[in-house]
């Protein structure tokens, strides 16, 4: 048995000295502390060790406020009864060297700072580059681990016996009160700042971090492969981080604070309800294993070597492209999922998603192909359809649980926004008319930004434009010169590969395909890549039909004919007859994809409705495809001198692709889930990250931005990618708009935007952006 010693147990060691000391000691290492004299006013209460027992408990430890009557009911427990003197006496000869039986002191003594067992290295807190080889006094800086473990233990055990000597309050030699094991007991608080491995917060903004190269390559040298520790409460299940580098893992097991709402009746401080975890090391391997709140079974094994993990365990300790990490493997019997963890401030927001959506939100850094790779025949609508999430806590121990709203600015930073290397564009909203001068101006800074080397692609929704018609209207109408921004791609070691596959990048063709994306081609991608061999194609113009020849998919059942016109038989009436007529055609369907229909009508919705749940009716059932999920867009505006006045200077709406094949899941029972191709989708995120030479625009998250006006499509995507954004106010999103939705979400209204659907900044027009 080993005992790590953590900041609540060396606190302990203050009780002597400050029950004693006349003037109340404050702790130096927090300033706002509450004093006794407030403590006792607050709480009317009266000079005498009891109530300093309690200010010390409860506003220099970190304690809850129910510490001091936990203890005298744990007491009553063992003698029959208790009193305020008895909590008192116990906690000051629990560490007295004098008394009888100084329990917690002796626990101390054998307790140890650090420990290493083969290959794991354990510490309460964690490590960073100011605490690796640091000790307290010592003026080396030791570069072995396990030196430094022998160390930083031996020091340890000088200041306890400093401590058994004198535990109470003296004057030091610079005229500053100390006392024994003084060091000792500032190491277990905030005052040796990143020097100290016990009292240290592995999470920023409640998200695990890797550790830094400097503490990577000091563990690495002497073989540690694996880092435990405690300390810093992180949801239901311990957090796991592994290092893409090195391997290396990092496992924070502290599940301490997993159920807020906990029941209380036996125990007023229970904050874990019953959540448990067991965290195992056998061998070459590490084992997860524990239950939720709920009772769900949850676990994962992870080998020291990272390429020896089987699936889905190899998810867990990854991050996604989100910024969420992957925290373990939920056992729902033979339908297994991971839980996925995203802190904000002191909560963490929790989902379960599928594994096969987790291997598509891999960053890269993370893994790409091998073990996470995934065929997209295999992706099921309701997989990969987003997850509910919910909120666990992630509190700093000596935090009280309290809800907390944070408040940012999006001013936009032009430097930050200088760095990136690739900016995506969304084209309605965000281009302006080219006749205007901010329509002028937009064009010149993009152009600008080519000029300087800067990659430019531009997205779309719109499924009625194909790649080659998009970049036909960037480029001649709007004069943005993206032939520039393609030529710096040419250079890439992938780029020439497929040159050497025959690709030509001086066509036409090619140069849209590097330079721009529209919802049209994610989805002939798609059904290429999915194998879907005979789709109903619900849609209008020429978009998806050029795309489908471009990826030369000629066997499909449209609604237009091949010059992107409406068929007649799609304007009648619905009835029977019509629905089975139009069905005869083509009773061989495999999916229905549905696009930006102009023409929509009742008839169509009949016929998708039919194959839809015959399909499922047969045991067969197939997927729906959705260029987008858009609820609606915007076609205009009413003139300011519009006739009718109260309706002036209003935005025209009009329904979109989501409210379209929401219509055709709707009719049956149980509703479908779309599998959405456009905007922010998984897929339409896979196609961006995708290496050139498996046909993706290789496009590294980490250096772009994206810049768009709608925050549920856009920014969304950004964030889902692990992109900054620019939000412009000068489409869909009015300044209006984002000030409700700021003032929503800052309310907590559960109806308002959620952080993932809020920008980097907030910009009137890109037209003010310095190029």
């Amino acid at each position: 048995v080993h005992i790590i010693l953590g900041n609540r147990d060396l606190v302990k060691l203050r009780f002597p000295s400050e029950v004693a000391i006349e003037e109340p000691w404050m702790p130096i290492w927090d300033s706002r502390a509450k004093s006794y004299e407030d403590f006792l006013e607050e709480q009317r209460l009266e000079v005498n060790r009891i109530s300093r027992v309690k200010w010390l408990l409860h506003c220099t430890m970190g304690c809850q406020d129910t510490t001091f009557n936990t203890r005298k009911t744990e007491l009553a427990c063992l003698h029959g009864h208790a009193s305020d003197e008895d909590v008192v006496n116990s906690y000051l000869t629990s560490v007295d060297p004098r008394a009888a039986d100084p329990w917690m002191l002796d626990f101390i003594k054998l307790g140890q700072i650090a420990v290493i067992i083969d290959d794991t290295l354990f510490v309460h807190g964690g490590i960073q580059d100011e605490s690796a080889g640091y000790v307290p006094g010592d003026s080396t800086l030791y570069e072995s681990v396990p030196e430094w473990v022998h160390a930083i233990n031996t020091w340890k055990d000088r200041q306890i016996v400093e401590y058994e000597s004198d535990p109470m309050f003296r004057v030091g030699e610079d005229g500053s009160l100390t006392r024994g094991a003084h060091q000792l007991i500032l190491y277990g608080t905030p005052h040796y700042g990143k020097r100290t491995v016990i009292y240290y917060n592995p999470f920023v903004d409640g998200n695990p971090v890797q550790r830094s190269a400097h503490v990577r390559t000091w563990l690495e040298k002497s073989q540690i492969n694996r880092l435990l520790s405690g300390h810093q409460p992180h949801g239901q299940s311990p957090t796991v981080v592994r290092h893409p580098a090195t391997g290396l893992l990092v496992v924070t097991a502290d599940t301490s604070r997993s159920n807020a709402n906990g029941s209380k009746v036996l125990n007023p401080a229970n904050n874990r309800g019953a959540a448990l975890s067991i965290v195992r090391i056998i061998g070459d391997c590490l084992f997860i294993q524990g239950e939720t709140n709920d009772g769900q079974q949850h676990g994962c094994r992870l080998h020291v070597d990272p390429n020896k993990d089987t699936m889905p365990d190899a998810l867990v300790g990854r991050q996604l492209t989100d910024n969420s990490w992957v925290k373990t493997v939920m056992r729902h019997s033979d339908d297994l999922k991971v839980t996925i963890a995203r802190g904000k401030g002191f909560k963490v927001e929790v989902s379960d998603i599928s594994v096969q959506q987790a291997c598509l939100r891999l960053k890269s850094e993370y893994g790409w192909g091998g073990a996470f790779a995934i065929q997209l025949q295999d992706i099921d609508a309701d997989e990969i359809f987003p997850a509910e999430t919910t909120d666990e806590a992630c509190l700093p121990e000596e935090e009280v649980l309290s809800p907390r709203r944070y408040q940012r600015s999006y001013n936009f930073d032009q430097a930050q926004f200088d760095e990136a290397e690739t900016y995506l564009f969304s084209f309605n909203g965000v281009m302006l008319d080219p006749a205007t001068e901010q329509g002028k101006k937009i064009v010149d800074n993009i152009n600008n930004m080519i000029k300087k080397g800067k990659r430019v692609i531009f997205i779309s929704n719109d499924s009625t434009m194909s790649r080659k018609s998009f970049f036909k209207k960037i480029t001649n109408k709007f004069g943005v010169q993206l032939h520039e921004s393609v030529e710096g791609m040419m250079k890439r070691p992938s780029t020439t590969k497929r040159q050497a596959n025959g690709y030509h990048p001086s066509s036409s063709v090619c140069l849209s395909q590097e330079s721009v994306v529209t919802s049209a081609f994610t989805c002939a991608w798609f059904l290429k890549s999915a194998g879907i061999k005979k789709p109903f194609v619900v849609g209008y113009g020429n978009g998806l039909i050029d795309e489908f020849a471009v990826e030369g998919i000629d066997d499909y059942f449209a609604t237009v004919d091949k010059n992107g016109q409406q068929k007649p038989e799609f304007l009648q009436p619905v009835t029977a007859q019509n629905i089975l007529d139009i069905v005869r055609q083509a009773p061989d369907i495999d999916a229905i994809v549905v696009g930006w229909d102009h023409q929509l009508t009742a008839l169509t919705i009949a016929v998708a409705a039919q194959y839809l749940r015959w399909s499922m009716e047969l045991g067969k059932p197939i997927p729906i495809i959705a260029c987008s999920m858009d609820v609606g867009g915007i076609l205009g505006r009413t003139p300011e001198d519009f006739d009718i006045p109260h309706f002036a200077g209003r935005k025209v709406r009009t329904l979109g692709i989501g409210t379209m094949s929401h219509a055709i899941c709707s009719c049956v029972r149980p509703p479908r889930h779309a599998i959405n191709v456009g905007k922010p989708s998984q897929l339409f995120i896979e196609h961006l990250r995708r290496p050139m030479d498996e046909g993706g625009l290789e496009v590294d998250f980490t250096k772009a931005v994206m810049i768009g006006d709608n925050m549920n499509t856009d920014v969304e995507l950004a964030n889902r990618a692990g992109m900054k954004s620019v939000l412009v106010l000068s489409g869909v999103t009015s300044a209006e708009d984002f000030d409700r939705a700021v003032r929503m979400s800052r309310m907590m209204i559960p109806d308002s935007q959620t952080p993932k659907s809020f920008p980097t900044w907030v910009i009137d027009t890109f037209a003010n952006v310095e190029t």
